[in-house]
């Protein structure tokens, strides 16, 4: 008869699921490399993409952290539903925030702020 693959004890359970300091020190170094990356192109003007890029860069940590040094990426149901609903609801806000942005007044923008200073303040509107 074949032996089952199933653990038998509490024991075998918990060692088939222990992590060696291998894979945590993987992780460890992709998150120094990603937060290289977010000083690195915070310090470049790379316009409309600057935004975006930095909260890409955050996702991709923060997701880390969550599914390897929280254990998600082993859990099972409620957990890993309410996890991707968080991601998708932020994903929604994010699409709101950079659609209002795209679509308005280019002066009511902080990125103009620096072009309406080099111009002289706006005259103000006479009063009625």
């Amino acid at each position: 008869m074949a032996k089952s693959s199933l653990p038998t004890s509490k024991a075998e359970a918990h060692a088939a699921h222990a992590h060696g300091p291998g894979r945590y020190f993987v992780i460890w170094i992709a998150l120094l490399a990603f937060t290289a990356l977010t000083v690195y192109t915070g310090r470049m003007n790379l316009g409309s993409a600057n935004l975006p890029l930095a909260m890409v860069i955050a996702t991709t940590k923060a997701t880390l952290v969550v599914l390897f040094f929280m254990h998600l990426s082993e859990s099972h149901g409620v957990n890993r539903l309410v996890f991707l609903v968080s991601v998708i609801f932020m994903l929604v806000l994010m699409a709101g925030v950079f659609g209002d942005l795209a679509f308005r007044y280019p002066l009511s923008l902080p990125s103009d702020a620096s072009s309406t200073l080099e111009n002289g303040p706006v005259p103000a509107a006479p009063h009625h």
